[in-house]
């Protein structure tokens, strides 16, 4: 079944009174359109990817790719540009920094951070999450099913396999915590290549995107005796780890600074989350052209493309909170995802806010549109 679109308008409309008025009574009747820089600045968490194409459609096809500042930035597209907005720079990973980092340095307005980080880092850095880009996080551990018989998290463990993954994931944290693998296990030495995968013939269990990677490997990727084969996998979720991936996430003081501006740019950008959904191949073609002008060890296919975005519909990857919008979290979510990390960094030490309540929030939501 086709989903339907529901489209939100965004024109501000100025006021008109009956009978003759004065020039300052018009003055004061037009409203502020210019609440928004006419420039910001998105942080992704990694390569242009189609997890990433709600926010690649806000410039849509015609935008500028820069090898030298790996980015893509361009005119916003004119549904989307509201509130005075004119440009977008999308900037790809940074392994320099973690999202917290840039926000809290001041190198990008918003950023695609996990929830289960933001809440990680809910102490230290004063941010809140503002809209889902995804409803389920595609992240997951995967393994060779011909090596490890791995049907729970619990046979992780058994295997004593060495665990490939980028540093200071707060999903191994939890892992860790609830014993589907031991700490010595953990080899935070990921950095999205297929090397060491490929290297060792899968003898190791690896992160990665469930719509990305499991394609890869089982169609592209010589891994296996020189050939693509099969792989196994859990996402996070399945393993109880109910986490919001890329969250758009901002610093409290500069949300309450573009107040008025995110009142009209989250529903805008949950439009484009959406047109995107219901036609992604020339965002998705795009991307492919990006990865290639940037000629790092990160590519796209077509084929590769059309089997994740498969995989991220019918597996419920994107679709709508339950206030039928495409843009808030559920509180009740966010509250057990708290409480299942919340004695995980007690143990580690690791202080985080005393309360789920205060690192989101579903204001800018409230006029967002639903698929």
């Amino acid at each position: 079944m086709k989903a339907h679109k529901t489209i939100a308008a965004f024109t501000v409309l100025s006021v008109g009174f009956l009978g003759a008025c004065s020039d300052d009574d018009d003055k004061a009747a037009a409203p502020a359109t210019d609440v928004c820089p006419s420039q910001l600045v998105i942080q992704t968490d990694w390569y242009p990817e189609l997890e990433h194409g709600g926010t690649y459609q806000m410039i849509g096809t015609e935008g500028a790719i820069s090898k030298d500042d790996v980015n893509y930035s361009g005119a916003v597209q004119e549904k989307y540009a509201v509130g005075g907005l004119e440009t977008l720079v999308i900037n790809t990973v940074n392994f320099d920094k973690a999202g917290s980092s840039i926000l809290l340095d001041g190198d990008a307005d918003l950023a695609y951070i996990n929830i289960s980080d933001v809440i990680k880092d809910s102490a230290a850095v004063d941010m809140v999450a503002i809209a889902k880009t995804l409803d389920r996080d595609p992240q997951m551990v995967m393994w060779d099913p011909a090596q490890y018989d791995i049907q729970t998290p619990e046979d992780i463990k058994a295997t004593g396999a060495t665990v490939l993954h980028f540093p200071a994931v707060s999903y191994i944290d939890y892992m860790i915590f609830k014993g589907y693998m031991d700490v010595s296990q953990s080899s935070p030495n990921y950095n999205g290549s297929d090397s060491k995968f490929v290297g060792t013939n899968g003898a190791v269990i690896q992160q990665g995107f469930a719509t990305n990677e499991v394609f890869k490997y089982e169609n592209e990727i010589n891994w296996k005796d020189g050939a693509p084969a099969d792989v196994s996998f859990f996402t996070v979720s399945d393993m109880g780890f109910d986490n919001y991936p890329a969250a758009i996430t901002i610093m409290r003081d500069r949300m309450v600074e573009l107040d008025e501006c995110l009142k009209l740019l989250v529903p805008a950008m949950q439009q484009a989350w959406i047109d995107f959904l219901n036609d992604p191949n020339p965002i998705m073609d795009k991307m492919i052209e990006i990865n290639e002008v940037h000629d790092g060890f990160w590519g796209l296919s077509q084929t590769n493309n059309e089997g994740g975005f498969t995989l991220l519909e019918s597996d419920g990857f994107a679709v709508n909170s339950p206030d039928g919008t495409y843009c808030s979290f559920d509180a009740d979510r966010m509250q057990g995802l708290y409480d299942a990390l919340k004695p995980v960094y007690d143990e580690q030490g690791v202080e985080i806010a005393d309360s789920v309540d205060g690192i989101f929030t579903n204001e800018y939501c409230a006029d967002a549109p639903g698929r």
